[in-house]
């Protein structure tokens, strides 16, 4: 069911690199405004570039829980759109989704609407690699979220901007976000990939955690 997008709502946005994450966010979210939803755009790159290269796990989650707490704070006068989350701090920092701090999982789940921006062709095989590491922590996890796919910015944004109008014009019975705590509900009909990327990412995940036979 599509979670209607309103007061409190939160969309966060995954994947790509932080100033992409945010151009998105900033025109997602004075769309929505135009829309009569009062929206605003949360960033989170201040306080991540002040984190070492390789951050030790105890801060990440420490900026995690301020991050979570940035947001609920924002969320209580404006729908939310944060180009990062704090789950999604966790996993780019190649934290275990089984480390995760419970309380940050559950919150996560309760956002309307998480958008993973997929990598284009033109991407390094390091932005193949993080996208590798984000979709298996959404499965660990039981995370959903919708992926975007897009040659550049503009089709990027032309896509996400489809997905949220369902929940822009969903009726107002829907207005309860979905918390799932089982294994994680993609939103197939919202997804921009035709060749169904998500049966393809998951067999390939299965070969991959599955031992040599022989």
């Amino acid at each position: 069911m599509t979670p209607r997008l309103g007061l409190g709502s939160v969309i966060a946005i995954w994947g790509a690199s932080a100033a992409q994450r945010q151009a998105l966010a900033d025109v997602l979210a004075r769309r929505i405004n135009q829309c009569g939803v009062p929206a605003m755009s949360l960033a989170a790159g201040a306080a991540a570039s002040t984190l070492a290269s390789h951050p030790a796990r105890a801060d990440l989650t420490a900026l995690a829980h301020h991050w979570r707490l940035r947001i609920d704070i924002a969320r209580q006068r404006a729908l939310v759109v944060a180009s990062q989350s704090p789950v999604g701090l966790l996993a780019e920092g190649a934290v275990p989704a089984d480390d995760w701090p419970a309380a940050l999982v559950s919150a996560e789940r309760g956002h309307a609407f998480t958008l993973l921006l997929a990598p284009s062709n033109a991407d390094s095989r390091a932005s193949r690699a993080v996208d590798y590491q984000l979709r298996a922590a959404f499965i660990t996890a039981g995370l959903s979220c919708t992926i975007i796919h897009g040659h550049d910015d503009v089709q990027r944004l032309a896509r996400a901007w489809s997905a949220l109008r369902s929940g822009l014009d969903a009726p107002d019975e829907t207005s309860t976000p979905p918390r799932r705590l089982g294994v994680a509900a993609w939103n197939c009909e919202r997804c921009s990939d035709p060749d169904c990327e998500h049966r393809l990412f998951t067999d390939l995940l299965a070969a991959r955690q599955t031992p040599a036979t022989g």
